[in-house]
């Protein structure tokens, strides 16, 4: 039995080798990811909003796909982020090709940027120029906002790319004069070649798959003093190629609710601006948090509003008070008691990032649930 199996990852391999030059893992966005900090669902595995921003992430009979949001302000645009399988090689040119649904959205122009840096957490489109950029042209057939269409482009690499930050980067940003506008558009099976095809996937492409699906982590950063409620890197010949004959018996049991406190995280973005009304763009984001919430069974539950610096001290307490409330009526009428809430508006005062940066204020423009348990 050891020695088919063996033979079949061999041939696995090679095929995987030959004829899957793909850089890009999960491209179809078909493998959910169970969130660390949510556990449940909430992205497709090795992807990532590169700031730790909440995804727009699609799961159903018909497979995966995720979103990005396009806006003219831009600290509340998302960037979807990944690591390639293997790094770019200097000189060579490469293809691009996915699939784009506007689903109803007015299309504008769109970028991809790779750098050699990871920018998880500090990415800030003001500072980069996109290695290609997504036009009409870019299409093969006339678009429709509502159905799926493919794009292609082609770039040549610097060499040592491997990061890689997909979304919108005009610099234009209208002030907050009343004139915002925001877009979400989808994408689907993406695929990033070599022209050249004697180019292989490099000797570490299976274990940097292997790195990608193991980090659960989408939100807020990764706690470094909490390295614990990381998964352990899959062993290639393991978790990556599984043994069918096995997959039956040793099925892991759902995971046990946690009895320490859990903290979620509903981003700022999710309300509109200067206001506590919720933006209908993400309302499902909001009532998915808030089902998770309810579902739990918490016995006491603690909402805290928190903005960035902008604005006065008074201000963004009574406006991080309100949302914290709103958050707090919808978990009410989802039937969790109003005894076991409490809202506190905290404003500017707990940033968890620097409020000199765009990326930096967005982080803190955000409400904290946490939510305590009986012993």
């Amino acid at each position: 039995m050891q020695t088919s199996v063996s033979i079949l990852l061999l041939l696995w391999f090679c095929s995987y080798r030959l004829s899957a030059q793909n850089l890009l893992a999960n491209p179809g966005f078909e493998d959910a990811n169970v969130c660390t900090e949510f556990l449940a669902r909430c992205a497709p595995e090795a992807w990532k909003e590169v700031n730790y921003g909440r995804m727009v992430y699609i799961q159903n009979s018909k497979g995966g796909k995720t979103g990005f949001m396009l806006t003219n302000v831009r600290q509340m645009r998302t960037y979807l982020f990944t690591e390639l399988l293997c790094p770019l090689e200097a000189g060579e040119r490469y293809d691009i090709s996915f699939d784009l649904n506007l689903r109803g959205a007015t299309f504008k122009p769109f970028g991809i940027y790779l750098s050699t840096e990871n920018l998880s957490g500090k990415f800030d489109s003001k500072t980069v120029e996109p290695m290609i950029t997504f036009t009409e042209k870019n299409c093969s057939k006339k678009m429709k906002k509502m159905d799926w269409v493919p794009f292609k482009g082609t770039f040549t690499a610097n060499g040592g790319e491997r990061f890689f930050y997909l979304g919108y980067y005009e610099p234009v940003d209208s002030g907050y004069k009343g004139n915002d506008w925001i877009e979400v558009f989808f994408v689907d099976n993406f695929r990033l070649v070599p022209q050249n095809k004697s180019i292989t996937l490099c000797p570490e492409a299976a274990q940097k798959r292997a790195e990608l699906y193991a980090d659960n982590w989408r939100h807020m950063g990764f706690p470094t003093d909490t390295v614990a409620v990381k998964d352990s890197i899959p062993a290639p010949n393991m978790d990556i190629f599984d043994d069918p004959a096995q997959e039956a018996d040793e099925t892991p049991p759902p995971p046990e609710m946690p009895r320490q406190p859990d903290t979620l995280i509903l981003a700022g973005i999710c309300f509109d601006f200067d206001k506590s009304t919720l933006n209908s763009y993400y309302a499902a984001v909001t009532d998915s948090l808030t089902d998770q919430i309810v579902s739990k069974n918490p016995e006491k539950v603690l909402i805290s509003g928190h903005t960035d610096n902008i604005g006065t001290d008074e201000f963004n307490r009574k406006l991080s008070l309100a949302r914290a409330l709103t958050v707090e009526q919808i978990l009410i009428g989802k039937g969790l008691g109003a005894e076991k809430i409490s809202c506190v508006g905290e404003g500017e005062t707990r940033p968890v990032a620097a409020n000199d940066t765009e990326s930096g204020r967005a982080a803190n423009r955000r409400i904290e649930v946490v939510l305590f348990f009986k012993d």
